[in-house]
C-alpha cells in the first residue's frame, strides 16, 4: 500500500517527502534526546556557578570571622588592656609593675602607689590605686597617654598637680591620681 502511494509520486515529491521525514526524526532525537540533555548541562552549570559563588562566600565569610575575631581581640585590649584575663590576686602586682615601666619609660618619678579597692558599680568592680609621680609636664602627658594604652580604659578620678621647683618656665610637678580601672565580675 504504501509503495503504490510513493509510486504516485514524482521523484521531486519522495525527495520532499524522504527531506520531511528525516526533518521529523531529526526534530524528534533533538526534542526527545539532546535538549533534555543540554537543560540538565545548563542547570548544572548554573548550579556549579551558584555552588563556586556560596564557596567563595564561605571564604569570605571565614576572612571576615577572623577579622572580626582581630579586631574584638583590639576592641578588648583597647578596654581592658592586659588586665582581661589576669587573675584578681595578680591584678595589683600587675598594674604596679606597669605603672613602674611607664614611668621609667617617659622619665617621670613613680613616687609611691597606693592599691585599694572601690565598690561595685552596675557588673564591674573597681580597683583603685593612689598615686604620686613628679616630672615635667610634657613627660606627665606622655606618662597619662601610656597608661590608657597598657592598662586599658582607667579613669583618672581625683587628680591634683603643684609645681614643686619655683621657676617660670617648665617646672617640675608633683602630681597625686587616684586611678580606677573597671572588670566585669565573673559570675
Amino acid at each position: 500500500m504504501y509503495q503504490e502511494l510513493l509510486d504516485k509520486l514524482d521523484v521531486r515529491q519522495q525527495a520532499l517527502l524522504a527531506g520531511g521525514v528525516l526533518l521529523l526524526i531529526v526534530v524528534a532525537i533533538f526534542s526527545y534526546i539532546l535538549l533534555p540533555q543540554i537543560k540538565a548541562y545548563r542547570t548544572g552549570l548554573e548550579a556549579r556557578a551558584i555552588l563556586d559563588g556560596v564557596a567563595e562566600q564561605g571564604l569570605a565569610v571565614s576572612q571576615q570571622l577572623e577579622s572580626l575575631g582581630l579586631e574584638l581581640e583590639a576592641l578588648q585590649k583597647e578596654l581592658h588592656g592586659d588586665t582581661a584575663n589576669l587573675p584578681e590576686e595578680q591584678l595589683e602586682s600587675f598594674v604596679i609593675g606597669r605603672l613602674q615601666a611607664i614611668s621609667w619609660r617617659n622619665n617621670v618619678e613613680l613616687m609611691s602607689i597606693e592599691p585599694g579597692s572601690g565598690g561595685t558599680i552596675q557588673d564591674f568592680s573597681e580597683s583603685l590605686f593612689r598615686v604620686e609621680l613628679a616630672g615635667r609636664y610634657r613627660d606627665l602627658y606622655r606618662w597619662i597617654g601610656d597608661l590608657n594604652d597598657e592598662l586599658g580604659f582607667v579613669v583618672i578620678k581625683e587628680h591634683r598637680m603643684r609645681p614643686i621647683e619655683d621657676v617660670a618656665t617648665d617646672p617640675s610637678l608633683l602630681v597625686s591620681l587616684a586611678i580606677a580601672s573597671y572588670r566585669l565580675e565573673r559570675s
